[in-house]
């Protein structure tokens, strides 16, 4: 049997939110696949003692564990919601039974923090405890892109069990797809627009203009080619994106793409990128982004090292040139809403 681990709260294990929003994709789409829910349910354990917490989580994961049998196959979140220092010796217990354990990785902190010391020590100790003890036992990985791919096998993974998904796929209930679109209508920006994540946004070049979507945005700071649209939940959010082209940029630069956020986007596949194109919308990615390589590849979007040097980009794309992009955006997007890319992963994992 094929099973996904279904990680849930005690007291709300029916809750979906924004936040979960490429969580519950991957669920939905493992479910059409035939995959079956183990659930891992736990009481609140931040209101617990450190000691008490690692010991509820670690006891109900093995009780979870312990429902598999030799053959099952177990595809886990990564990084788990309810992991403990016990986690990766409970996987190799499962595994020596017969069970494989395979994992669709979503973040890696050990990249996002790598060139930064933000990172406290505590966080540093559980980032080499999940990432590289947790990931060094698995059966399967569905790592983002190829270069994340090779940065697991710098720490030591086994490249063969490695599988790059690509980009990741984003659920559509009731699409309706875009028509008029034009290569001079406003950049869609959409998601975290919070200072940390999206300073950029108080230093863009005069044009092109902008058009805003989504939670932490200071509305007093907004320039004059910013429009702002408030935020919306996952689902209704494609419906409410008007624009040429969507934005995938992190930092608090317009000239590169910088800090934590934006050196991140040198190995991970931003899901906002998932929005845009299963929306119908072609990406400007920066040039240096891992997710780069898929845009050019497949004609989907544009890449500049900076933002000022958009426009100018634009400009010299004709119109035909413009279309080609939509459309490509639009074939990839249909794979995107239909979970192409995560059965492809699936199905290309060594079994």
């Amino acid at each position: 049997m094929k099973y996904y681990l279904k990680e849930e709260f005690l007291h709300d294990n029916n809750v979906k939110n924004a936040g979960n929003k490429a969580r519950n994709d991957v669920e939905e789409i493992v479910k059409r696949e035939g995959y079956q829910a183990l659930v891992l349910s736990v009481d609140n354990w931040y209101n617990m003692s450190i000691i008490k917490a690692q010991i509820h989580k670690a006891k109900s994961f093995s009780q979870s564990l312990n429902r598999l049998n030799k053959g099952d196959e177990l595809l886990i979140q990564f990084p788990m919601l309810h992991h403990s220092f016990f986690t990766t010796l409970l996987v190799k217990k499962a595994r020596k039974r017969g069970v494989k354990i395979q994992f669709i990785i979503h973040d890696l902190d050990a990249l996002r923090f790598m060139n930064s010391q933000a990172a406290r020590l505590k966080h540093r100790i559980r980032m080499r405890i999940q990432e590289s003890g947790l990931l060094g036992v698995a059966d399967g990985i569905i790592a983002h892109n190829p270069i994340m791919k090779s940065v697991l096998v710098d720490k030591g993974v086994d490249a063969d069990k490695i599988i790059s998904l690509g980009i990741f796929d984003y659920l559509i209930p009731n699409f309706q797809d875009k028509t008029g679109l034009t290569k001079n209508k406003p950049i869609i920006v959409a998601g975290n627009l919070a200072q940390e994540k999206a300073g950029y946004l108080y230093s863009i070049p005069e044009e092109p203009a902008y058009n805003l979507y989504g939670v932490g945005f200071d509305e007093s700071r907004a320039l004059t080619n910013e429009t702002y649209f408030g935020s919306f939940l996952p689902d209704e959010l494609p419906s409410a994106l008007e624009g040429g082209f969507g934005l995938v940029w992190d930092g608090d630069s317009a000239e590169t793409c910088s800090g934590v956020f934006g050196e991140y986007l040198r190995y991970n596949n931003s899901h906002k990128a998932s929005l845009y194109l299963a929306s119908g919308f072609p990406l400007v990615v920066w040039k240096q982004s891992a997710l780069s390589h898929f845009v050019l590849e497949n004609g989907c979007g544009i890449a500049v090292e900076s933002l000022h040097d958009l426009k100018a980009t634009i400009d010299n794309l004709s119109d035909t040139n413009y279309q080609d992009l939509v459309e490509n955006a639009k074939c990839v997007g249909k794979g995107i809403r239909d979970g192409h890319y995560l059965i492809t992963a699936l199905n290309n994992l060594k079994s």
